[in-house]
């Protein structure tokens, strides 16, 4: 499809082009006839002049014969004269355009001529006979008129016909530039799309098997044997049951943006909102032999947000440095806090896989690319929320990191101003792209 819109387009625009030759050659033959019929009708003007104001000489024409070319053209015909008829003609044929003019002989020896003819070119040069109405054995002179501003004239005329057809050319390209774009955009998110439910099918199997195969236990075996197996069991639907709630959770997380998010704003205390999620990590912690290093160095901890949703933002941080550790390092997660004049800045640094870090880390969906992709649970919502929930609290996200090193998420927020201190509900409509 593309390579037959790139053709269309590269056709199109050669017929443009040929058209705007045609009608620069149209417009040239046109001028040129303009040209040579004034040209004509001034001469035939000097002659009747000549006629009119020189009777004598007209008589010495008449009886002269072979003699006649002993009259000079300067007792013919002036200077001013040809200046005046020239512009008068011209001016009668609607030729805007500014001449130069000489008068030569047969040898092309210049009688008199304009001071810049000198400068004429011969493709813009006009020449007619001076003196039509004379016998053959007199001496023939020209008038030769030349044009300087003859391309410009020749290029202003098609003006409009360049602009609209670049205007035209310049509409189908960026058409032609936006379908593409929106054919490679909409076959990435497809394939996004694809994996995405390719992935939440294969979370969400898992636990629904695990919880099915533990309810078919509980219903098949004995009694005698149940009081032992029911504790065993219990614990893994109760995992696999909060497992399905956190998918669940993600999802969510990810659709409210679509529509408006209601926040409670209120002063929250960032050091106070650090340990309560820490304190729900303590159990995965102790689990995974997680070492966790605080580096508190903020002094104002106050700003103005939602709790819930910045805790939720926290704890999307903390649960991605634990999903890209290494499977034989021992993880170590660094949480510092520090001030600027205005804000504060909360980052978390772990020893994991490292990710390299772009734009498309935030992304909707967006997974980053890794031998373990598929063993690592997930959806590629977690940093989107976090961007989000961020923007929305007027806060800047960031991220560095090397592959193999390493990676530091975080976030920069306004402190609490004194007049935020009071809770309140705010609606946030505001629409991201994804």
């Amino acid at each position: 499809m593309a390579v037959v819109i790139g053709i269309c387009t590269s056709a199109l625009i050669g017929v443009q082009v040929q058209w705007i030759q045609t009608a620069e050659k149209v417009n040239e033959e046109q001028f040129s006839r303009t040209v040579t019929h004034a040209m004509e009708h001034a001469v035939h003007e000097i002659a009747r002049q000549e006629i009119e104001e020189m009777p004598s000489l007209r008589a010495f024409q008449s009886t002269a014969g072979s003699d006649y070319n002993l009259v000079p053209p300067e007792q013919r015909i002036s200077y001013s004269q040809i200046d005046s008829l020239l512009h008068r003609t011209f001016s009668e044929a609607n030729i805007p355009v500014a001449c130069d003019f000489a008068v030569t002989d047969e040898l092309g020896a210049i009688l008199f001529a304009t001071d810049n003819f000198s400068d004429a070119l011969p493709e813009q040069t006009y020449s007619t006979t001076l003196f039509p109405d004379d016998p053959e054995t007199a001496a023939h002179y020209y008038l030769n008129v030349y044009f300087p501003g003859y391309a410009a004239y020749i290029i202003r005329s098609i003006t409009w016909m360049i602009v609209a057809s670049a205007l035209l050319t310049l509409i189908i390209v960026a058409t032609f530039a936006a379908t593409l774009f929106i054919i490679f955009q909409q076959k990435r998110l497809s394939r996004i799309k694809a994996d995405f439910v390719n992935n939440i099918t294969h979370e969400l199997k898992t636990p629904i098997t695990t919880i099915s195969l533990a309810a078919q236990v509980l219903q098949e075996t004995p009694a005698i044997t149940l009081q032992t197996a029911v504790p065993r069991l219990s614990g893994m639907i109760s995992n696999e049951s909060k497992r399905l709630s956190q998918l669940v959770e993600s999802i969510l997380q990810s659709a409210i943006f679509k529509r408006g998010v209601k926040l409670s704003i209120q002063k929250i205390d960032l050091h106070a909102l650090l340990q309560n999620v820490l304190a729900q990590f303590s159990l995965q912690f102790e689990t995974l032999k997680v070492t966790v290093e605080c580096k508190f160095n903020a002094t104002n901890t106050q700003v103005s947000g939602d709790e819930i949703h910045l805790a939720n933002a926290v704890s999307n941080l903390i649960d991605n440095a634990i999903k890209y550790r290494k499977e034989t390092t021992p993880l170590h997660i660094l949480i510092e806090t520090k001030n600027t004049r205005k804000t504060i800045i909360l980052s978390v640094t772990d020893n994991g896989i490292g990710v390299e870090a772009t734009k498309q880390l935030f992304n909707q969906f967006y997974r980053y690319p890794s031998e373990n992709r598929y063993t690592i649970k997930g959806f590629g919502l977690g940093l989107y929320y976090v961007k989000n929930i961020i923007e929305t609290h007027h806060g800047k996200l960031f991220a560095s990191g090397n592959v193999g090193a390493g990676s530091t998420f975080g976030f920069e927020l306004p402190l609490c101003k004194e007049e935020t201190t009071r809770q309140r509900e705010i609606i946030i409509t505001k629409k991201y792209q994804r």
